[in-house]
Parts: structure tokens; C-alpha cells; sequence
């Protein structure tokens, strides 16, 4: 190859990588404004149906003393300590799950009596949960 040719494609070269970083760096001084913003997140309820579980006043699996006035839930894969919010028929609350096991076929989890006096549940219910914020 003649040294002249080189000299050539080496200055080719160079400008199109010149002109590649140029390209990139004027990409990244956009204002933004034609840039779609994250979507905002979305509180998504669930349906569910539950029924009222005993309080015990033995410790639960989440090392809980479940007591008439306890405000919880019993499910069969939520972590201890996650708060929902329940509504029943207008009513809603929040509760934390504080046991964690199965429960009866058809349904998605238990509340407490103290819950379920504020939901105005009495047996088996369905309700709408989602988790808190």
C-alpha cells in the first residue's frame, strides 16, 4: 500500500471517529424534553377471599401473641411484617401479617377477629387487599 493511500484512510479514519464521539456527546446535552418519563406506579388491588382465623394467644410463626385485639393477617407466602391494606364494603385497614401458614382451599388468606370487626367480616368474606405504601 502506498503511504500516501494510508495517510488517507487513517485521516478517514479519524474524522468518522471524531464525528461518532461528536454525535455521542451532543446526545447526551439533550434537554430531555422529547424523553417519555418513567410510568408512575400503579397501586394495584387484588380480590380475595378470606374468613376469620382464632386468636390463641399462642406465638405465631412470626413470633407473634395473637390477642383478641390483634390487628392481622395469616398467609400462606407473604413475609412476616408486610402491611396490606384490606377494604371490605367500604370499610378499610391495615394490618400486617403475623402468622404465616396454610389456609382452607379457596381462600387467600385469614384475618383476625379484631381485623374483621373493623371490616365488618363475619365467617367468610371477599375483599379487596393491596399492599401499603
Amino acid at each position: 500500500m502506498k503511504a500516501a493511500l494510508a495517510r488517507r484512510q487513517a485521516a478517514l479514519a479519524g474524522v468518522a471517529l471524531v464525528g461518532a464521539l461528536g454525535a455521542i456527546a451532543l446526545s447526551r446535552l439533550d434537554d430531555g424534553s422529547d424523553a417519555v418519563p418513567p410510568p408512575a406506579a400503579v397501586v394495584e388491588w387484588q380480590d380475595a377471599r378470606v374468613a376469620v382465623f382464632a386468636a390463641t394467644g399462642e406465638p405465631t410463626a412470626c413470633g407473634v401473641t395473637l390477642t383478641p385485639g390483634t390487628l392481622g393477617i395469616v398467609h400462606p407466602v407473604l413475609p412476616c411484617g408486610a402491611r396490606l391494606i384490606v377494604e371490605h364494603q367500604g370499610r378499610r385497614a391495615e394490618a400486617d401479617v403475623v402468622d404465616r401458614g396454610p389456609v382452607e382451599t379457596g381462600r387467600a388468606f385469614d384475618v383476625s377477629p379484631a381485623l374483621a370487626e373493623q371490616l365488618g367480616i363475619a365467617g367468610e368474606a371477599s375483599v379487596r387487599w393491596r399492599f401499603a405504601d
